[in-house]
């Protein structure tokens, strides 16, 4: 928009709407973030080893139920919170 004139030309009205939208959604989801951290931090809840062990596509409740406490990757191997020395020794991977 040029500057120094006294009334908004009715051209730039549509984006102003598009950019007012846009910062309320910002500032909605800057609240909400700092609502998750401050719950976080607050709360005591413990999450399990493997927090994201949900069941693949195709996967039958039988067979995803006795291999939850099989981790699939690396990083699901230790604890959480993790020790200071998860491993005796650096862990291979293929």
């Amino acid at each position: 928009m040029p500057r120094r004139i006294p009334d908004y030309p009715d051209a730039y009205a549509g984006w102003n709407y598009v950019s007012s939208v846009g910062s309320f959604i910002s500032v909605g989801a800057t609240v909400l973030f700092l609502y998750t951290v401050y719950d976080m931090l607050v709360s005591d809840r413990k999450v399990a080893d493997n927090a994201w062990a949900v069941p693949a596509f195709f996967v039958d409740n039988k067979s995803f139920v006795t291999n939850t406490s099989h981790s699939t990757t690396l990083e699901w191997c230790t604890p959480s919170p993790t020790p200071l020395h998860a491993f005796n020794m650096i862990p291979v991977q293929s």
